[in-house]
């Protein structure tokens, strides 16, 4: 493949495919349930956020002005979920669906209403109706290569490798070979094929300008977990830097260099990359983390914040953030058994390197053998690799996420 003839032409997968990149990119930094403070002080909404949404607004008087024309509708819905996604907040992801909303009604929904739908879904957990939503807009459209890495970013997540293998193939025409091979190597990567795959992935042009910037970072972050599970910390952290320096508000590029900061056990570069993050829950139990273990000032107050903003989301019945709960109980307040809980329900829903990392330690901590069984017999079926877990597989106790 000729990475740099893909970027010069320009394809217009390419481009589409920076849309479709947000799931991939936003799954590790779970969207939270809306927050109400107990401090009247509390800052509430980021000042990019509220300038993000001021740009908005002539798009919104499109949509008011022209509620039949489809372009605005979609451009409004897009808009608002990259909102949600950078500042990891719900409220701009419902923002989205209220948009998509009278077209989802229609008895013929536009297809690129079901894919967008489909994103904001995924980023609310429930990835069984993303992916019905899907299936119905390629039906309708069986070339969109949004919906195709959409999809293949979801079967990947959920541990179904043959069917996101799929999914991935189809990105050879539906999208362009950049894309295709950054999918086709993720996925392969965690189903017995670590150093095939990081070894193609380490062919592609990640810092070639003419690469939409959505594209560089989703193929450095890609590539840096590859390395890491490969065990070459040194790599993962020049690609996630590398990503940053594309991305550098990305959350989920965030969080994955911060997790990678504390199992290095380096705390206090956590708490510089983070400051000023305490608005985004994902981000703010990093800072909680990083605060208890490099005993500083505000690490009793990030975790007090936290805990009560996971108390609202659990009012609410939100409980879409258990990767979040489980580590926050494991590594804040030492609460091994209910790590593990929150562990194993997160488990049941994604399966992404963290997750694995996760329920690998808590099984460890709480001494389950069940648990460490069933992972254990995971990685054999699925061919997953990851030093992090060390020799022993679901032995490790390695410290961090």
């Amino acid at each position: 493949m000729s990475g740099t003839a893909s970027a010069g032409r320009r394809p217009r997968g390419v481009l589409r495919a920076l849309a479709g990149l947000v799931p991939l990119l936003a799954v590790g930094a779970a969207l939270a349930a809306p927050y109400r403070p107990a401090d009247d002080q509390e800052v509430l909404e980021h000042v990019p956020a509220r300038t993000a949404l001021e740009r908005l607004a002539p798009l919104r008087a499109a949509v008011a002005g022209q509620p039949d024309a489809l372009g605005p509708a979609l451009e409004l819905a897009r808009g608002y979920i990259e909102i949600g996604r950078r500042e990891s907040d719900p409220r701009f992801i419902a923002y989205a669906e209220a948009t998509l909303a009278p077209w989802l009604a229609k008895p013929e929904p536009p297809e690129q209403a079901l894919v967008l739908q489909a994103i904001a879904l995924q980023y609310l957990h429930k990835f069984d109706a993303s992916l019905v939503l899907l299936e119905r807009a390629l039906t309708d459209r069986p070339a969109d290569g949004q919906a195709w890495l959409t999809r293949a970013g979801l079967l990947e997540l959920r541990g179904n490798f043959a069917e996101a293998r799929r999914a991935c193939a189809r990105l050879v025409r539906a999208a362009d070979e950049i894309t295709a091979l950054t999918c086709l190597s993720s996925v392969d990567s965690r189903n017995g094929r670590l150093a095939t795959g990081y070894a193609a992935l380490r062919g592609v042009p990640a810092s070639d300008p003419r690469l939409a910037p959505g594209i560089r970072a989703w193929v450095l972050s890609v590539r840096a977990d590859m390395a890491e599970r490969l065990g070459d910390d040194r790599a993962a952290e020049s690609d996630l830097g590398a990503a940053l320096g594309v991305l550098p508000d990305d959350p989920y590029l965030k969080a994955s260099y911060a997790d990678l900061l504390l199992r290095l056990n380096r705390p206090r570069e956590v708490l510089a990359l983070l400051a000023g993050c305490e608005p985004q829950d994902p981000l703010l139990l990093r800072l909680a983390i990083a605060g208890r273990r490099a005993g500083a000032p505000d690490a009793l107050r990030w975790a007090q914040l936290y805990a009560e903003r996971s108390r609202v989301a659990a009012q609410a019945s939100d409980f879409t953030h258990w990767r979040e709960e489980a580590l926050f109980r494991l590594d804040v307040e030492g609460d091994v058994r209910g790590a593990l809980r929150a562990a194993a329900n997160n488990w049941a829903m994604q399966r992404e390197p963290v997750d694995v990392r996760v329920y690998a330690r808590t099984a460890v901590g709480a001494q389950s053998a069940p648990d460490r069984a069933a992972l254990a017999a995971w990685i054999t079926a699925s061919g997953y690799e990851d030093s992090v877990l060390g020799h022993a597989g679901a032995g490790s106790t390695a410290r961090g996420p």
